[in-house]
């Protein structure tokens, strides 16, 4: 009886023994599982960017005013400029990517009121005010279309400038933008330079002489808080045999604490027996986070009466409240007074004045996003 009891015992492990063989014979044919794919890098996204830029302008002679670049209407609400962009910018691991800035609004007219005359420009240019494609090429970024200047302290935007008005010298001794080709290379952190061959000052349309202008750019920042930026272009800008236009353009940035910033630019001009320059300085006062106070001095030589068309010496200073009132809505106090030393303001009795005074208060409300 026992040995039977025995004899089944050896014969259930004999059982299962096989059994555990068989199991593991099974899973050894099954297939090892397939490793998880791996993800797909997301695509670039595109940066779309914009913003509407309305003010109200009362100049104290009672009429436009005049020698400012876009706050030409006196006592109008004005629509100034409606800007969308969209940009992909180049990156190591995506090294093509583009531009473009579409505007609206009398300042789109008046940047493209430059355009060479009994050409099509300024219809078809005045809505594009960039657009290019862009090439990554090791640690040189190659431009080529439409873009804004290198020269100058401010911009077209009003909400990145310091002051709602833009300067004399940015609106008459400098040019708002080229068409051509950039090259730009981060030599180090410290240094940057750009080269550029364009068709000129504010020309979509042809190119003077047999060479195109030539400009050349050095960023330098020495620290966090100081930026120096140098700009040299050259080339012919009128038709026929006309001499050769020269332009020196420098600004330089100082960050004296967390309040206080410091801006000061210089410009020259020469072209033939005409030339002339300016000198700006800018003081902002970020006296809260949400609220700065900036003043700015400028002084302008155009006794020559050459590309500026004042034909005198020109002063102006400008006192701008900078607030941005809720979200992404700046609102802009702005005091200005110009004089110049001959009478070359307008005003409403239909002769002219030696000085000129405005108030402006401006609305920019900015948006932005990805694609």
């Amino acid at each position: 009886m026992s040995r039977a009891i025995c004899l089944s015992r050896r014969s259930t492990l004999l059982l299962f023994a096989v059994l555990a063989l068989c199991a593991g014979a099974a899973r050894a044919q099954e297939p090892a599982p397939s490793p998880s794919p791996t993800p797909e890098p997301e695509p670039t996204k595109i940066d779309v960017t914009g913003f509407v830029d309305v003010y109200y302008g009362y100049n104290f002679n009672g009429v436009d005013p005049s020698a400012r670049a876009f706050d030409v209407q006196h006592d109008a609400f004005s629509l100034s400029l409606a800007e969308v962009a969209f940009t992909k910018a180049v990156s190591s691991a995506s090294k093509v990517g583009f531009r473009i800035d579409l505007d609206f609004g009398k300042t789109a007219d008046l940047v493209a009121a430059y355009e060479p005359e009994g050409s099509d420009g300024k219809e078809i240019y005045k809505h594009i005010q960039q657009a290019y494609g862009s090439l990554l090429t090791g640690k040189v970024q190659w431009d080529v279309g439409k873009f804004v200047t290198p020269h100058g302290a401010e911009v077209i935007e009003s909400q990145d400038n310091w002051n709602y008005t833009r300067s004399i010298l940015f609106g008459y001794a400098i040019p708002f933008y080229h068409l051509g080709v950039r090259a730009s290379v981060p030599v180090n952190d410290k240094l940057s330079l750009a080269g550029f061959l364009v068709n000129g000052w504010n020309n979509s349309s042809e190119m003077y002489g047999d060479f195109p202008c030539v400009a050349l750019q050095a960023t330098v920042k020495p620290s966090g808080s100081v930026t120096w930026i140098a700009n040299y272009m050259v080339g012919q800008e009128l038709p026929d045999d006309a001499d050769n236009r020269h332009l020196f353009d420098t600004t330089l940035s100082l960050t004296a604490s967390s309040k206080l910033s410091l801006m000061a630019n210089f410009d020259y001009g020469k072209e033939g027996e005409t030339s002339w320059w300016g000198v700006a300085g800018y003081a902002k006062l970020q006296a809260k986070p949400n609220w700065a106070l900036v003043g700015r001095y400028e002084y302008a030589d155009d006794s020559d009466g050459g590309f500026m068309t004042l034909g005198s010496k020109v002063q102006s200073l400008t006192v701008t409240s900078d607030s941005l009132v809720a979200g992404a809505l700046k609102l802009r106090l702005e005091y200005r007074t110009d004089f110049a030393d001959d009478p070359v303001f307008p005003d409403e009795d239909g002769g002219f004045k030696d000085s000129q005074t405005t108030l402006s208060v401006g609305l920019v409300y900015s948006f932005g996003g990805k694609i």
